[in-house]
């Protein structure tokens, strides 16, 4: 369905579907052109027995093909996407990183069918994973869910990909997009896109291929952004996403179906910051130039995955419905260099995860349970190039020649397994029970592992030889438990309430592996002093509890979602700012907020509609009193309003993004902004052309993540070369047929 048929449309019907531990598809259900009698929205658990939608004790976000498409084609990534559509999800970075990009105050789960992009080792990429063109929908679970175990605290985000339909013969789409601020020659971003799916109601398939390429990025000054040379750029960047999926049903009641993917986004610049020969800019920072052409590097940033996800479904397993499902995901993130007092360095880091699921429903009429195991086993292997001092050193770190490499992060291994419970309770036709527990066990397995900072000197030929600090094991067990009752108040308005309980591990590589040395003899060996290492030091889990009450509501023309939530733990997890390293202490902390949606049709085509996320993150301190949480993990408050206009021909949105000021106790404070953007579509005898406007008052601004950035990073380089800035006013015409 092109954006333009949007016309009509009120609130849709959707499909979900449930498999092993919890939600991980939604499907539209409706025609457009007709507005639901009700909220009869038809769920379907472990893909079996259907039930409605406003049957779930909790707050769901679905996002539509549809509106996915409207903003991709206004140019955003798919974290811009996501902060735009769903109100408790914080504002994007506009780079490769969704670091701190938080679900309700929380880390998020975030996964592709099902399949988790999390990993022990935090990176921030997962929304640098997919691109949009293979995005049929996206759900969301705002809150701490105990279904889904580590992870999840904020709730669940799902990227559900395009698959081929049953009976539908032979479809193909194709996408040609590009884009400029009209800034200069290399101000540009184009994009191509092809799929093509067949089949028939035995078997089907589909394939697709994905090429974008971008140049440079200016912002609302028109000045060339500078690159985010720590977490990653999207600026001169090429992305290929290769996608393949295919379901063959093997009987009337077995099917088994099975997706793969390659992902590749890589920044190949010849921009970056010149720190002055010597670098002299550490200590002059009127000698840093941060827009310096001229840049080379051996390694710049990237992302390159591996996916392979495989589901066997059988609808009538001893009187139950079995599901099964196995994945493979592997991945290599590089990183920009970037300066580490005397030298220039990269660390690329290496990812493995097998995971297999395997859960069963029997349905006994008021009640239905669903129950079954879950595992993952995930390593990281990880290096750091050092690159060749002399060159770093004349060129300001323009020119980066490799020289030598070594370990970044100890190497670790996570294994789990778990089994869970999760039934459901119609005490009457209206009043639902709903409820389980999950049990978790967690090995973490750590290397002997020598400081980086000790193994950098060593490569540089400071010292000869150091003593490792000692890795080992932890176990962990934990049993998650939530509850949820919802009351239909009639067909169109739900009332609910429930508490889960959520668990996160913090980053493992970054905890352990650090190091007090000293060079005790003549022979050139660093001697350990003390470290942080596992059998002194073991990493605690956090455990976080989530209460919320909310309510969906239809009335008429106007549709509201909204809830009001509280989540408590007893630990807080931060940065160390000299080395970076995860630090966790043992203190209380609290994010509570309101978070709602409405949507309101003036006519059958003209829709305005306001979403808002109220939040605020607190810790106590030392004299056990409340203050506000650090801003570079805390969450900002935001809004959205919009307008819209649809029809046979024609589809119009003009929407508003606000971040508010965001101050915490430890005199540090975020600026807020607000970007405006317009997308339209026209219906062409064959296709559909669309024009979109990114920033569309050119508004100037520095990112979230720019200033996260300063305070993360200002302490090691002049603050300035952190300053990243938003994009400014950008125009992107596209043109897309499906046949």
């Amino acid at each position: 369905m092109e954006i333009s048929s949007l016309k009509g449309l009120k609130l849709k019907p959707l499909t979900v579907a449930l498999t092993l531990s919890g939600i991980t598809s939604f499907s539209v259900n409706a025609n457009a052109e007709e507005k639901p009698s009700s909220m009869d929205t038809v769920v379907v658990v472990a893909s079996t027995a259907p039930k409605s939608i406003s049957d779930i004790p909790g707050t769901v976000w679905y996002v539509d093909s549809e509106r996915i498409e409207q903003e991709a084609r206004a140019g955003k990534n798919l974290g811009d996407i996501l902060a735009a559509t769903i109100p408790s999800l914080d504002i994007g970075s506009q780079g490769r990183t969704n670091n701190a990009q938080n679900l309700r105050g929380r880390s998020a789960l975030i996964m592709i069918d099902g399949v988790s992009l999390n990993s022990s080792r935090s990176i921030s990429r997962q929304f640098d994973s997919i691109d949009p063109f293979n995005i049929e929908r996206i759900e969301v679970l705002s809150g701490a869910t105990s279904v889904y175990g580590a992870g999840a605290t904020g709730g669940v985000i799902n990227i559900v990909t395009k698959k081929a339909k049953s009976g539908d013969g032979i479809q193909a789409e194709t996408y040609l997009g590009a884009g400029s601020g009209f800034n200069n020659s290399d101000d540009y971003d184009g994009k191509i896109a092809q799929s093509i799916s067949g089949g028939n109601d035995k078997a089907r398939g589909r394939i697709s291929a994905v090429y974008h390429e971008t140049g440079a990025k200016y912002d609302g000054n028109g000045e060339r952004i500078i690159h985010d040379i720590t977490q990653g750029s999207l600026q001169y960047n090429e992305v290929l996403d290769l996608m393949a999926s295919g379901e063959v049903n093997l009987t009337d009641t077995q099917t088994i179906s099975i997706l793969a993917q390659y992902y590749d986004s890589q920044q190949d610049s010849p921009y970056g910051v010149d720190f002055g020969k010597n670098f002299s800019g550490l200590r002059d920072p009127s000698q840093v130039d941060p827009r310096a052409k001229g840049y080379e590097s051996d390694q710049q940033g990237g992302t390159e995955r591996y996916m392979l996800n495989m589901n066997y479904l059988n609808t009538d397993f001893l009187n139950q419905q079995l599901m099964i499902q196995a994945s493979y995901r592997k991945e290599n993130m590089s990183f920009i260099p970037f300066i580490y007092g005397t030298y220039m360095a990269a660390s690329e880091q290496d990812t493995e995860v097998v995971s297999l699921r395997m859960a069963l429903l029997k349905d006994f009429g008021r009640f239905n349970l669903t129950y079954g195991i879950d595992g993952y086993i995930d390593t990281l292997e990880s290096s750091q190039t050092i690159f060749d001092p002399a060159t770093s050193y004349a060129t300001g770190g323009l020119v980066n020649r490799s020289y030598a490499t070594i370990g970044r992060y100890p190497g670790t291994e996570v294994a789990s397994i778990a089994g869970f419970v999760q039934g459901e309770f119609n005490i009457t036709d209206d009043w639902t029970v709903q409820g389980g527990y999950r049990y978790q066990y967690i090995n973490n397995t750590v290397d002997d592992y020598v400081g980086s900072d000790q193994q950098a000197q060593i490569a540089l030929g400071q010292y000869q030889s150091a003593d490792s600090i000692d890795g080992g094991s932890t176990d962990y067990n934990v049993g998650l438990f939530n509850l949820g009752t919802l009351y239909r108040i009639n067909n169109t308005n739900q009332v609910w309430a429930n508490f889960s309980q959520g668990f996160d591990l913090a980053d493992p590589a970054k905890y352990y592996g650090y190091g007090n040395y000293q060079d005790s003899n003549a022979d050139g060996h660093l001697e350990l002093i003390d470290s942080i290492n596992v059998a002194d030091s073991q990493l605690e889990g956090m455990k976080t509890n989530s209460f919320e009450v909310g309510m969906r509501n239809q009335i008429g023309e106007l549709s509201i979602q909204t809830a009001a939530y509280i989540s408590l733990s007893d630990k807080v997890i931060s940065y160390n700012k000299k080395n970076l390293s995860v630090t966790v202490a043992d203190s209380d902390k609290r994010v509570y907020g309101l978070e709602t949606e409405l949507n309101y049709w003036f006519t059958t085509n003209l829709q305005v509609g306001a979403s808002g996320h109220v939040v605020r993150t607190e810790e106590k301190d030392s004299n056990g009193n409340w203050v506000k949480s650090a801003v570079t993990t805390a969450s900002a408050s935001k809004a959205s309003t919009w307008v819209g206009w649809y029809d046979d021909q024609y589809g119009l949105r003009l929407q508003s993004n606000t971040m508010f000021d965001l101050s915490d106790d430890f005199n540090s404070e975020l600026n807020g902004y607000t970007t405006v953007d317009f997308t339209s579509s026209i219906q062409l005898p064959v296709g559909s052309l669309a024009l979109g406007i990114q920033n569309l008052l050119d508004e100037d601004y520095t990112t979230v993540w720019g200033q996260r950035a300063q305070l993360y990073y200002g302490g090691s380089a002049p603050a300035a070369i952190f300053d990243y800035k938003g994009q400014g006013r950008t125009y992107m015409l596209s043109y897309q047929v499906k046949y």
